[in-house]
């Protein structure tokens, strides 16, 4: 076994050989499970989901899948648009691509990466938004953040200030809509792979245009005098410690913030 590898028991039941291959110092806040457990998946795998998207088989193939190359990880940063993914998402809670204009909203808020966001909490954005649609009302990011607040469980190490793991969201105290999947989860961590667009729609559903901006914060101009406005991404596509830069209530929502049409939601 080699200095970067050990196996780590969680919860009594899950067993991880962790090989970090990590070399990019610029994840050094990543905790040591997301930056050492490798993919388990193969293409013979007879449980491997495939299915990211919701087509008809004569319609394009607008995104596609890759296994993890052995050296890659769940917070690796990837070629292009490609990002990481947990299969449980797909497989278990039937999410399809492209992401909802309300789920992008959620992961820009909360500037995280879709693998970086616990499955758990996608299977609360994907039941927030089915909610929203019964009742006939809009899905807003203060409602959300009204009745989920955020839950970190750093892992703390010895001489050396703790690491993150993945971001989850959790009922407030005084707000309980809706059970949290407890199933067959445990499993996710070593089931991911890469997402990549294949379409120009496809990568136009992750992107967004903002004005181009100076050091001083104005808009750059051409030379005909038009705002210069560039394509960026809607959200990280790649684990990022940005988020970790606030703490956890400045991303909830208390009632005094709310609009009258999320009041009466």
């Amino acid at each position: 076994m080699s200095e970067s590898e050990e196996v780590v028991e969680i919860q009594g039941a899950e067993k991880y050989t962790l090989v970090d291959c990590i070399t990019d110092p610029a994840l050094d806040w990543v905790a040591p499970e997301p930056r050492g457990i490798a993919s388990a998946l193969t293409p013979k795998d007879p449980r491997l989901c495939t299915t990211v998207e919701q087509r008809r088989a004569n319609e394009p193939q607008h995104w596609s899948i890759r296994l993890p190359g052995e050296e890659e990880r769940v917070c690796s940063s990837f070629a292009g648009h490609d990002f990481a993914m947990y299969e449980f998402v797909f497989k278990e809670m039937g999410l399809r691509l492209p992401f909802s204009p309300f789920a992008a909203s959620v992961l820009k808020a909360l500037q995280v990466a879709p693998s970086q966001l616990h499955p758990n909490s996608w299977s609360f954005i994907m039941a927030f938004e089915h909610l929203c649609v019964y009742k006939g009302v809009r899905p807003s990011l203060p409602l959300f953040f009204r009745i989920f607040k955020i839950q970190r469980k750093p892992t703390k190490e010895v001489g050396r200030a703790p690491r993150q793991n993945w971001v989850s969201l959790k009922h407030h105290e005084d707000v309980k809509l809706f059970k949290m999947f407890v199933d067959s989860v445990k499993d996710f961590k070593e089931r991911y792979y890469v997402v990549r667009p294949e379409s120009p729609s496809a990568r136009e559903s992750l992107m967004e245009l903002e004005e181009d901006r100076d050091e001083q914060g104005v808009a750059r101009k051409d030379a005909g005098g038009q705002v210069i406005v560039r394509a960026v991404p809607k959200f990280s596509l790649s684990w990022s410690y940005t988020h970790f830069q606030k703490e956890p209530k400045e991303y909830t929502t208390g009632d005094a913030d709310l609009s009258p049409e999320d009041m009466a939601a």
